[in-house]
C-alpha cells in the first residue's frame, strides 16, 4: 500500500515538473502520453476480425457535425503537436 502511494507521488511530480517546463496542464501531459499511446497502437497490425470486433464494439455516435469534429480534430492536432515539441526540446521524448 505504500509503495502505491509513493508511486503515484512520484508520478504527480514527474507530471507536475514537465507541466511546469513545457507551461502546459498537467492534465494534458497526461492527455499527450495517451494519445500517443494510442496512435503507437494503431500503428501495429491488427487482422480484419480484429478490427471490425472493435468497431461494432465501440458503437458510440457523434453529437457534432462533420465540420465540428473536423475543427475539434484540427485543435487537437495542434495541441498535440505543440507539446510534442516543447518535450522533444526538453529532450523527454
Amino acid at each position: 500500500m505504500a509503495v502505491k502511494a509513493v508511486d503515484r507521488r512520484v508520478f504527480e511530480s514527474v507530471i507536475d515538473g514537465l507541466a511546469k517546463a513545457t507551461k502546459e496542464k498537467p492534465e494534458d501531459i497526461v492527455w499527450f502520453f495517451q494519445v500517443r499511446e494510442l496512435m503507437n497502437e494503431m500503428d501495429k497490425p491488427m487482422s480484419d476480425e480484429k478490427a471490425w470486433e472493435i468497431i461494432l464494439k465501440d458503437k458510440r455516435t457523434a453529437n457534432l457535425s462533420t465540420m465540428e469534429l473536423l475543427e475539434l480534430a484540427r485543435e487537437e492536432l495542434k495541441k498535440f503537436h505543440r507539446i510534442e515539441g516543447k518535450l522533444k526540446k526538453l529532450g523527454v521524448i
